[in-house]
Protein backbone atom coordinates (compact mmCIF):
# COMPACT_ATOMS: atom_id res chain seq x y z
CA UNK A 1 0.00 0.00 0.00
CA UNK A 2 1.46 3.42 -0.95
CA UNK A 3 1.24 6.03 1.57
CA UNK A 4 1.56 9.85 -0.14
CA UNK A 5 3.14 11.76 3.19
CA UNK A 6 5.89 14.78 3.11
CA UNK A 7 8.94 14.41 5.06
CA UNK A 8 8.12 14.50 8.45
CA UNK A 9 9.49 17.95 10.01
CA UNK A 10 12.46 18.72 12.06
CA UNK A 11 10.98 20.41 15.47
CA UNK A 12 12.91 23.67 14.47
CA UNK A 13 10.39 23.89 11.52
CA UNK A 14 7.13 23.40 13.18
CA UNK A 15 6.69 26.83 13.50
CA UNK A 16 7.47 27.54 9.79
CA UNK A 17 4.53 25.64 8.32
CA UNK A 18 1.68 26.79 6.70
CA UNK A 19 3.45 30.50 7.21
CA UNK A 20 1.92 31.30 4.24
CA UNK A 21 -1.98 31.14 4.61
CA UNK A 22 -3.38 30.94 8.44
CA UNK A 23 -6.36 31.35 10.09
CA UNK A 24 -6.66 33.33 13.67
CA UNK A 25 -10.14 32.44 14.50
CA UNK A 26 -10.28 34.16 17.96
CA UNK A 27 -9.02 37.31 16.27
CA UNK A 28 -10.08 37.40 12.65
CA UNK A 29 -13.43 36.24 13.15
CA UNK A 30 -12.69 32.68 12.12
CA UNK A 31 -11.23 34.04 8.26
CA UNK A 32 -8.50 33.22 7.22
CA UNK A 33 -5.30 35.88 6.10
CA UNK A 34 -5.70 35.25 2.57
CA UNK A 35 -2.60 34.89 0.56
CA UNK A 36 -1.34 34.25 -3.46
CA UNK A 37 0.16 30.60 -3.26
CA UNK A 38 2.61 29.95 -5.48
CA UNK A 39 3.35 26.14 -6.14
CA UNK A 40 5.60 24.83 -8.15
CA UNK A 41 4.03 22.67 -11.07
CA UNK A 42 6.46 20.02 -12.31
CA UNK A 43 3.60 19.33 -14.97
CA UNK A 44 3.06 22.64 -15.98
CA UNK A 45 4.38 22.22 -19.34
CA UNK A 46 1.84 19.97 -20.36
CA UNK A 47 -0.95 21.68 -21.67
CA UNK A 48 -3.81 18.76 -21.98
CA UNK A 49 -6.18 19.28 -19.21
CA UNK A 50 -6.50 15.21 -18.48
CA UNK A 51 -2.93 14.61 -19.14
CA UNK A 52 -2.13 16.79 -16.97
CA UNK A 53 -4.11 16.22 -13.95
CA UNK A 54 -3.28 12.43 -14.30
CA UNK A 55 0.27 13.33 -13.75
CA UNK A 56 -0.64 15.55 -10.84
CA UNK A 57 -3.07 12.58 -8.93
CA UNK A 58 0.04 9.81 -9.93
CA UNK A 59 2.43 12.26 -8.17
CA UNK A 60 -0.06 12.60 -4.66
CA UNK A 61 -1.66 9.50 -4.60
CA UNK A 62 0.30 7.23 -7.16
CA UNK A 63 -3.15 6.38 -9.10
CA UNK A 64 -4.98 7.72 -12.13
CA UNK A 65 -7.05 9.50 -10.05
CA UNK A 66 -7.47 11.03 -6.05
CA UNK A 67 -10.21 10.69 -4.18
CA UNK A 68 -10.13 12.09 -0.63
CA UNK A 69 -12.27 12.35 2.75
CA UNK A 70 -11.73 15.73 4.12
CA UNK A 71 -12.58 15.80 7.96
CA UNK A 72 -12.21 19.81 8.05
CA UNK A 73 -13.19 19.98 11.55
CA UNK A 74 -13.67 17.26 14.34
CA UNK A 75 -15.37 17.37 17.09
CA UNK A 76 -12.98 18.64 20.44
CA UNK A 77 -10.42 15.89 21.67
CA UNK A 78 -10.22 17.15 25.33
CA UNK A 79 -12.51 14.36 26.67
CA UNK A 80 -11.81 11.53 24.59
CA UNK A 81 -10.13 8.54 25.93
CA UNK A 82 -10.61 6.27 22.62
CA UNK A 83 -9.79 9.51 20.36
CA UNK A 84 -13.20 8.14 18.70
CA UNK A 85 -14.41 11.49 17.29
CA UNK A 86 -11.41 11.46 14.93
CA UNK A 87 -11.05 8.05 14.26
CA UNK A 88 -14.46 7.82 13.16
CA UNK A 89 -13.28 9.21 9.85
CA UNK A 90 -10.19 7.03 9.13
CA UNK A 91 -12.78 3.76 9.68
CA UNK A 92 -15.01 5.86 7.25
CA UNK A 93 -12.10 6.46 5.14
CA UNK A 94 -10.85 2.82 4.61
CA UNK A 95 -14.81 1.78 3.63
CA UNK A 96 -15.24 4.06 1.50
CA UNK A 97 -11.91 3.46 -0.01
CA UNK A 98 -10.44 7.18 0.35
CA UNK A 99 -7.16 8.75 1.43
CA UNK A 100 -8.15 10.89 4.73
CA UNK A 101 -6.42 14.57 4.85
CA UNK A 102 -5.06 14.83 8.08
CA UNK A 103 -6.42 18.52 8.97
CA UNK A 104 -3.99 21.57 10.63
CA UNK A 105 -3.52 21.42 15.06
CA UNK A 106 -3.56 24.15 17.56
CA UNK A 107 -4.12 23.27 21.44
CA UNK A 108 -7.51 21.13 21.84
CA UNK A 109 -8.33 21.89 18.09
CA UNK A 110 -8.26 19.68 14.44
CA UNK A 111 -9.18 21.65 11.60
CA UNK A 112 -8.15 23.09 8.63
CA UNK A 113 -8.68 26.75 9.96
CA UNK A 114 -5.39 25.85 12.28
CA UNK A 115 -1.88 27.08 11.40
CA UNK A 116 0.81 23.85 12.92
CA UNK A 117 0.70 20.22 11.00
CA UNK A 118 -0.57 17.34 12.27
CA UNK A 119 2.67 15.94 13.24
CA UNK A 120 3.32 18.27 15.88
CA UNK A 121 1.26 16.22 18.16
CA UNK A 122 0.35 12.91 16.48
CA UNK A 123 3.35 10.33 14.90
CA UNK A 124 1.63 9.75 11.26
CA UNK A 125 4.28 6.72 10.65
CA UNK A 126 2.50 4.85 13.87
CA UNK A 127 -0.60 5.90 13.07
CA UNK A 128 -0.05 4.57 8.86
CA UNK A 129 1.29 1.56 11.22
CA UNK A 130 -2.37 1.23 12.70
CA UNK A 131 -4.38 1.46 9.42
CA UNK A 132 -2.11 -0.61 7.04
CA UNK A 133 -5.21 -0.21 4.55
CA UNK A 134 -5.64 3.32 4.71
CA UNK A 135 -3.84 6.10 2.85
CA UNK A 136 -3.14 9.70 4.55
CA UNK A 137 -1.92 12.84 3.31
CA UNK A 138 -0.84 15.82 5.12
CA UNK A 139 -3.50 18.86 4.85
CA UNK A 140 -0.24 20.85 3.02
CA UNK A 141 -0.03 18.23 0.50
CA UNK A 142 -3.63 18.33 0.09
CA UNK A 143 -3.59 21.82 -0.60
CA UNK A 144 -0.77 21.59 -2.98
CA UNK A 145 -2.96 19.40 -4.87
CA UNK A 146 -5.61 21.06 -5.53
CA UNK A 147 -3.44 24.47 -6.50
CA UNK A 148 -2.00 22.15 -9.30
CA UNK A 149 -4.96 20.55 -10.47
CA UNK A 150 -6.04 22.25 -13.80
CA UNK A 151 -9.60 20.69 -13.66
CA UNK A 152 -9.75 21.86 -10.12
CA UNK A 153 -11.20 18.73 -7.53
CA UNK A 154 -15.25 18.43 -7.58
CA UNK A 155 -16.87 18.66 -4.06
CA UNK A 156 -19.43 17.02 -1.83
CA UNK A 157 -20.83 17.49 1.61
CA UNK A 158 -22.18 15.25 3.83
CA UNK A 159 -23.15 16.19 7.81
CA UNK A 160 -23.22 13.44 10.20
CA UNK A 161 -25.33 13.44 13.23
CA UNK A 162 -27.23 11.57 15.60
CA UNK A 163 -30.73 11.22 17.32
CA UNK A 164 -34.13 10.10 15.76
CA UNK A 165 -35.94 7.11 15.35
CA UNK A 166 -34.85 5.91 12.11
CA UNK A 167 -31.53 6.53 10.22
CA UNK A 168 -32.10 9.03 7.47
CA UNK A 169 -30.54 11.12 4.50
CA UNK A 170 -31.96 14.40 3.53
CA UNK A 171 -30.70 17.42 1.20
CA UNK A 172 -30.18 20.56 2.70
CA UNK A 173 -29.38 24.17 1.13
CA UNK A 174 -25.97 24.55 0.25
CA UNK A 175 -23.95 26.78 2.33
CA UNK A 176 -20.24 26.52 0.13
CA UNK A 177 -19.26 30.64 1.74
CA UNK A 178 -20.34 29.73 5.51
CA UNK A 179 -17.57 26.74 4.73
CA UNK A 180 -15.23 29.32 3.15
CA UNK A 181 -15.31 31.80 5.58
CA UNK A 182 -15.78 30.09 9.09
CA UNK A 183 -13.85 26.70 8.00
CA UNK A 184 -11.17 28.29 5.73
CA UNK A 185 -12.18 26.32 3.07
CA UNK A 186 -11.27 29.03 0.88
CA UNK A 187 -7.67 28.70 0.78
CA UNK A 188 -8.03 25.09 -1.21
CA UNK A 189 -8.61 25.51 -4.91
CA UNK A 190 -11.99 23.33 -5.18
CA UNK A 191 -15.21 23.29 -6.90
CA UNK A 192 -17.18 24.29 -3.95
CA UNK A 193 -19.84 26.36 -4.75
CA UNK A 194 -24.21 26.56 -4.80
CA UNK A 195 -24.26 23.49 -6.98
CA UNK A 196 -21.95 21.17 -4.38
CA UNK A 197 -24.36 18.39 -2.98
CA UNK A 198 -24.63 19.14 0.82
CA UNK A 199 -26.58 16.36 2.53
CA UNK A 200 -27.27 16.00 6.37
CA UNK A 201 -27.27 11.88 7.82
CA UNK A 202 -29.26 11.65 11.03
CA UNK A 203 -27.87 8.00 12.73
CA UNK A 204 -30.66 7.05 14.92
CA UNK A 205 -30.20 6.16 18.64
CA UNK A 206 -31.41 2.65 17.78
CA UNK A 207 -28.05 1.72 16.05
CA UNK A 208 -26.53 1.66 19.49
CA UNK A 209 -28.16 -0.87 20.69
CA UNK A 210 -28.63 -4.88 20.53
CA UNK A 211 -31.46 -6.75 18.91
CA UNK A 212 -33.39 -10.01 20.58
CA UNK A 213 -30.72 -11.87 19.10
CA UNK A 214 -27.63 -9.96 20.39
CA UNK A 215 -26.61 -8.60 17.25
CA UNK A 216 -25.25 -4.80 17.26
CA UNK A 217 -26.70 -2.41 15.62
CA UNK A 218 -23.74 -0.91 14.34
CA UNK A 219 -23.48 -3.44 11.54
CA UNK A 220 -26.35 -2.51 9.91
CA UNK A 221 -25.49 1.42 10.48
CA UNK A 222 -22.11 0.97 8.79
CA UNK A 223 -23.92 -0.44 5.72
CA UNK A 224 -26.03 2.40 5.59
CA UNK A 225 -23.24 4.67 6.34
CA UNK A 226 -21.53 2.86 3.41
CA UNK A 227 -24.56 2.59 1.05
CA UNK A 228 -24.70 6.38 1.68
CA UNK A 229 -21.71 8.17 1.36
CA UNK A 230 -20.96 6.52 -2.18
CA UNK A 231 -19.98 9.34 -4.26
CA UNK A 232 -17.99 10.11 -7.60
CA UNK A 233 -16.76 13.56 -5.87
CA UNK A 234 -13.03 14.10 -5.94
CA UNK A 235 -13.32 15.13 -2.06
CA UNK A 236 -15.76 14.47 0.32
CA UNK A 237 -16.35 17.54 2.94
CA UNK A 238 -17.13 15.54 5.96
CA UNK A 239 -17.98 16.60 9.54
CA UNK A 240 -19.61 14.24 11.86
CA UNK A 241 -21.09 15.39 15.64
CA UNK A 242 -21.67 11.42 16.80
CA UNK A 243 -20.25 10.94 20.19
CA UNK A 244 -21.18 7.34 19.96
CA UNK A 245 -18.96 5.16 18.42
CA UNK A 246 -19.57 3.75 15.37
CA UNK A 247 -17.49 1.26 15.64
CA UNK A 248 -16.26 -1.44 18.24
CA UNK A 249 -14.08 1.10 20.12
CA UNK A 250 -12.04 -2.40 21.32
CA UNK A 251 -10.43 -2.76 18.03
CA UNK A 252 -9.35 1.03 17.44
CA UNK A 253 -5.96 1.92 18.40
CA UNK A 254 -5.12 4.92 20.05
CA UNK A 255 -3.78 8.02 17.74
CA UNK A 256 -0.09 8.18 18.57
CA UNK A 257 1.44 11.14 19.69
CA UNK A 258 4.76 12.68 18.13
CA UNK A 259 8.00 11.47 19.37
CA UNK A 260 8.48 14.69 20.65
CA UNK A 261 5.61 14.56 22.85
CA UNK A 262 6.16 10.97 24.21
CA UNK A 263 9.73 11.61 24.40
CA UNK A 264 9.36 14.82 26.91
CA UNK A 265 6.70 12.46 28.95
CA UNK A 266 8.59 9.29 29.03
CA UNK A 267 11.75 11.80 30.28
CA UNK A 268 9.85 13.02 33.21
CA UNK A 269 8.35 8.93 34.26
CA UNK A 270 11.88 7.52 34.33
CA UNK A 271 13.05 10.37 36.44
CA UNK A 272 10.35 9.83 38.90
CA UNK A 273 9.46 6.02 39.61
CA UNK A 274 8.06 5.39 41.33
CA UNK A 275 5.86 8.23 41.82
CA UNK A 276 1.87 9.22 42.99
CA UNK A 277 0.13 11.11 40.21
CA UNK A 278 -2.66 13.75 41.23
CA UNK A 279 -5.13 15.23 39.08
CA UNK A 280 -7.14 18.05 40.30
CA UNK A 281 -9.13 20.68 37.74
CA UNK A 282 -10.56 23.22 39.60
CA UNK A 283 -13.44 24.25 36.57
CA UNK A 284 -16.59 22.33 38.40
CA UNK A 285 -15.50 22.92 42.31
CA UNK A 286 -17.02 26.12 43.74
CA UNK A 287 -15.20 28.24 45.28
CA UNK A 288 -16.40 27.61 48.94
CA UNK A 289 -16.03 23.89 48.93
CA UNK A 290 -12.50 24.25 47.73
CA UNK A 291 -10.60 24.45 51.78
CA UNK A 292 -12.76 21.00 51.85
CA UNK A 293 -11.43 19.39 49.40
CA UNK A 294 -7.61 20.53 50.04
CA UNK A 295 -7.90 19.09 53.38
CA UNK A 296 -9.22 15.92 51.46
CA UNK A 297 -7.22 15.51 49.24
CA UNK A 298 -3.48 16.20 51.52
CA UNK A 299 -5.04 14.01 53.29
CA UNK A 300 -4.99 11.28 50.93
CA UNK A 301 -1.77 11.97 49.41
CA UNK A 302 0.02 11.40 53.25
CA UNK A 303 -2.36 8.06 53.26
CA UNK A 304 -0.74 7.19 50.03
CA UNK A 305 2.66 7.96 51.06
CA UNK A 306 2.17 5.95 54.18
CA UNK A 307 0.69 2.77 52.97
CA UNK A 308 3.09 2.88 50.04
CA UNK A 309 6.24 4.32 50.88
CA UNK A 310 6.34 6.19 47.77
CA UNK A 311 7.33 10.17 47.88
CA UNK A 312 7.70 11.62 44.82
CA UNK A 313 4.15 13.14 43.50
CA UNK A 314 3.38 14.54 39.83
CA UNK A 315 0.49 17.36 40.50
CA UNK A 316 -1.67 17.90 37.26
CA UNK A 317 -4.40 20.74 36.91
CA UNK A 318 -5.89 23.24 35.02
CA UNK A 319 -4.59 25.51 37.25
CA UNK A 320 -1.64 27.39 35.64
CA UNK A 321 1.07 25.79 38.00
CA UNK A 322 4.31 27.00 35.93
CA UNK A 323 3.34 30.61 36.41
CA UNK A 324 2.13 29.83 39.86
CA UNK A 325 5.68 32.25 41.54
CA UNK A 326 4.74 34.88 39.35
CA UNK A 327 1.36 34.96 40.19
CA UNK A 328 2.09 34.90 44.28
CA UNK A 329 4.82 38.01 43.71
CA UNK A 330 2.13 39.75 41.33
CA UNK A 331 -0.03 40.03 44.47
CA UNK A 332 -3.40 40.83 41.88
CA UNK A 333 -6.95 40.35 42.77
CA UNK A 334 -7.68 39.91 39.50
CA UNK A 335 -9.35 36.83 38.34
CA UNK A 336 -5.92 34.30 36.49
CA UNK A 337 -6.90 33.36 32.82
CA UNK A 338 -5.20 30.24 32.22
CA UNK A 339 -2.78 30.64 29.04
CA UNK A 340 -3.72 27.69 27.32
CA UNK A 341 -7.65 28.49 25.74
CA UNK A 342 -10.56 28.44 28.50
CA UNK A 343 -13.18 30.20 29.57
CA UNK A 344 -12.65 29.30 33.09
CA UNK A 345 -10.83 31.99 35.39
CA UNK A 346 -8.89 31.57 38.51
CA UNK A 347 -9.81 33.48 41.81
CA UNK A 348 -7.70 34.39 44.22
CA UNK A 349 -9.09 31.62 46.20
CA UNK A 350 -8.28 29.23 43.74
CA UNK A 351 -4.61 30.76 44.52
CA UNK A 352 -4.62 30.71 47.83
CA UNK A 353 -5.42 26.60 48.15
CA UNK A 354 -2.65 25.71 45.70
CA UNK A 355 -0.17 27.83 47.67
CA UNK A 356 -1.71 25.41 50.63
CA UNK A 357 -0.57 22.66 48.54
CA UNK A 358 2.66 23.18 47.30
CA UNK A 359 3.54 24.30 50.78
CA UNK A 360 2.54 20.98 52.31
CA UNK A 361 3.60 18.71 49.78
CA UNK A 362 6.40 18.91 47.51
CA UNK A 363 5.09 17.68 44.53
CA UNK A 364 6.82 17.97 40.71
CA UNK A 365 5.52 19.38 37.64
CA UNK A 366 6.17 19.03 34.04
CA UNK A 367 7.94 22.48 33.81
CA UNK A 368 9.40 21.93 37.54
CA UNK A 369 11.48 19.07 36.07
CA UNK A 370 12.40 20.84 33.11
CA UNK A 371 11.29 18.57 30.76
CA UNK A 372 9.38 21.04 28.46
CA UNK A 373 12.70 23.48 28.20
CA UNK A 374 13.44 21.95 24.68
CA UNK A 375 9.82 21.92 23.50
CA UNK A 376 9.17 25.41 24.48
CA UNK A 377 12.29 27.11 22.77
CA UNK A 378 11.30 25.18 19.93
CA UNK A 379 7.78 26.01 20.02
CA UNK A 380 7.79 28.86 21.38
CA UNK A 381 4.58 31.06 21.30
CA UNK A 382 2.66 28.22 20.17
CA UNK A 383 3.90 26.12 23.13
CA UNK A 384 2.49 28.54 25.07
CA UNK A 385 -0.70 28.76 23.82
CA UNK A 386 -1.15 24.00 23.18
CA UNK A 387 -2.21 21.24 24.46
CA UNK A 388 0.79 20.14 24.43
CA UNK A 389 1.26 20.31 28.60
CA UNK A 390 -2.02 19.02 29.20
CA UNK A 391 -1.30 16.05 26.63
CA UNK A 392 2.16 15.05 28.56
CA UNK A 393 0.40 15.46 32.23
CA UNK A 394 -2.04 12.74 30.60
CA UNK A 395 0.70 10.41 29.63
CA UNK A 396 2.64 10.88 32.88
CA UNK A 397 -0.84 10.50 35.23
CA UNK A 398 -1.63 6.71 33.09
CA UNK A 399 1.45 5.71 33.85
CA UNK A 400 2.17 6.71 37.53
CA UNK A 401 2.17 3.98 40.22
CA UNK A 402 -0.80 5.23 41.97
CA UNK A 403 -2.99 8.01 40.36
CA UNK A 404 -5.23 9.74 42.53
CA UNK A 405 -7.99 11.74 40.93
CA UNK A 406 -11.48 11.84 40.01
CA UNK A 407 -12.20 13.87 42.60
CA UNK A 408 -16.45 13.80 44.22
CA UNK A 409 -18.92 16.50 44.83
CA UNK A 410 -18.92 18.78 46.19
CA UNK A 411 -15.14 18.55 44.85
CA UNK A 412 -16.20 18.23 42.05
CA UNK A 413 -18.75 16.70 38.67
CA UNK A 414 -17.17 13.52 38.66
CA UNK A 415 -19.52 13.36 34.97
CA UNK A 416 -18.11 16.59 33.76
CA UNK A 417 -14.92 15.58 35.43
CA UNK A 418 -13.11 14.80 32.19
CA UNK A 419 -9.91 14.81 32.26
CA UNK A 420 -9.64 12.62 35.27
CA UNK A 421 -12.66 10.21 33.19
CA UNK A 422 -9.98 10.24 30.57
CA UNK A 423 -6.58 9.40 32.91
CA UNK A 424 -8.93 6.46 34.83
CA UNK A 425 -10.24 4.79 31.33
CA UNK A 426 -7.06 4.74 29.78
CA UNK A 427 -5.73 3.25 33.54
CA UNK A 428 -8.14 0.71 32.51
CA UNK A 429 -10.60 1.88 35.66
CA UNK A 430 -13.89 1.94 35.04
CA UNK A 431 -15.15 5.60 36.10
CA UNK A 432 -17.13 3.77 38.96
CA UNK A 433 -14.48 1.20 39.96
CA UNK A 434 -12.95 1.25 43.81
CA UNK A 435 -9.14 1.14 42.19
CA UNK A 436 -9.65 4.46 41.42
CA UNK A 437 -7.93 6.64 44.25
CA UNK A 438 -10.26 9.72 45.59
CA UNK A 439 -10.42 12.25 47.73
Amino acid sequence: MFVILPRMLHSGEYMKVNNKVQCNEESNNNKPIKQKLEFNDEFNHIKNVQEHDKKVDGKYCNETSCKFLLPYSPPSMDSSATDIEFLTYVKLAESLGRTVVLPNIRSKKISTCQPFPFSLYYDINKLQQNFPNVKFITQDEFQKWTYQRFDKPSTSHYYLLDGGDINSINNVPPYSESLKKVWCLDRFKLKLNDTTSFKSLRLSWINWEFDDNGKDGRDLLMQFLINHLQDNSDVLLIRHDVRQPIFSVGSLPHLPYSKLIEDSATKIINSLRPYIAIQWDFENTREPALSVCASHLLTRVQKTIDVFGIENIYFASDYPLQRLNEIISSNSIQPIQPVFQSTHRFSQSHTEIIKQISSTIPYHTADSLGALKSLEDTLKDEFEGSYIREIIDKLVCVKADKFIGLPKGPCNDPTDSKRAKVFAELRGYPINNSSVIRF
